[in-house]
């Protein structure tokens, strides 16, 4: 079955798969995503990985995020001095751009071999989203290059300023963009970046949830007072993917955790 034909909630829990298994290395990442449906083919240059997936309905382009031993991702998270895109209109971070820029010519060879007849899905977690993010803005401006379905980010940090943001949404690129309660990674970095379009917000309780600005910031203060009596930072926690993908499968089942 084609990726489209799926409800969205199941679509939703399959992307976060895939984006908790492009952390695997190459022999682990062959065996989950043929699990899935999809042969693989392992993209990487430096500490950047991405894994390019295919079957007879779909292709997915799927970026690692942040691997904490790692120094270079933490160097990449870290360089957040906005340079002018690739585009020339706006401004993006600096370290999103350049670890993408590493495996670009990776991806352009596979993807150019599908060309405009294919469309490709393309997610990421953390660091993986921002890549991911900026990715598939460039396929939808490539004259051969597969246009997006559409992106699926989890816990994805601000990738551009407004004038880049503007011109993403001018080309109707779709994005799910999934923040779990208190995870502080899609809150940085702050100005002058913003994201591109909404967010589905899952709660302190792991409910998704359509809640006013005014209903997050209460419920994110619910989640770090919670974390705190358990002597955890939440602020870390809730952006592990385990989390993510926990909500995710309750939210396909049709589940609601209880609220305490």
């Amino acid at each position: 079955m084609a990726i489209k034909e799926l409800p969205f909630p199941e679509q939703a829990h399959l992307f976060a798969q895939i984006a908790a298994d492009a952390y695997l290395d190459e022999a682990e990442g062959k065996a989950a995503f043929a699990a899935l449906g999809f042969d693989s083919k392992v993209i990487d240059f430096e500490t950047n990985q991405a894994y390019f997936l295919s079957n007879d309905n779909d292709l997915v382009l799927a970026f690692r995020g942040t691997v904490a031993t790692k120094w270079q991702n933490i160097a990449e998270d870290l360089a957040a001095n906005p340079v002018p895109s690739s585009t020339g209109i706006g401004l993006v971070h600096y370290g999103f751009k350049h670890a993408t820029d590493l495996i670009w010519d990776q991806i352009k060879s596979i993807a150019e071999t599908y060309g405009k007849t294919h469309t490709i899905w393309v997610t990421g977690h953390s660091l993986g989203g921002a890549m991911a993010t900026l990715a598939a803005y460039k396929l939808q401006r490539d004259p051969v290059l597969p246009n997006p379905q559409a992106l699926y980010t989890f816990g994805s940090p601000r990738v551009g300023n407004k004038t880049y943001i503007k011109a993403m949404e001018a080309t109707g690129l779709l994005h799910f963009r999934f923040v779990n309660n208190c995870d502080v990674v899609p809150r940085v970095p702050l100005w002058p970046y913003r994201h591109y379009m909404g967010m589905y917000y899952m709660n302190h309780w792991g409910n998704l949830r359509n809640p006013t600005a005014w209903q997050v910031f209460k419920d994110v203060c619910r989640g770090l007072w919670q974390g705190i009596k358990r002597k955890e930072l939440d602020l870390i926690e809730n952006h592990f993917m385990v989390h993510y993908l926990a909500n995710l499968d309750n939210w396909r089942q049709g589940k609601e955790n209880p609220q305490d």
